[in-house]
């Protein structure tokens, strides 16, 4: 992984961890959206996308229980 790459990944996995902790589903759209036009412009991988896509829809918005976004 690139320098760059990693710094974009650390910089998304933070907004992801403050999105969900906020509780807003508006910012984890959000930061869902960044994530795919940073996979989209080839600054991270799909993997590294499937990583925040997992983090931010499969454990946020789809389990409520878990996350409680309003």
């Amino acid at each position: 992984m690139s320098g760059t790459s990693e710094r974009i990944m650390k910089e998304l996995h933070r907004e992801a961890d403050y999105a969900l902790r906020s509780h807003s589903r508006d910012l984890v759209y959000q930061t869902h959206g960044k994530a795919l036009m940073a996979c989209d412009l080839g600054a991270i991988s799909y993997e590294q996308f499937k990583e925040l896509n997992q983090k931010l829809v499969v454990d946020g918005l789809n389990n409520y229980a878990k996350s409680r976004l309003k």
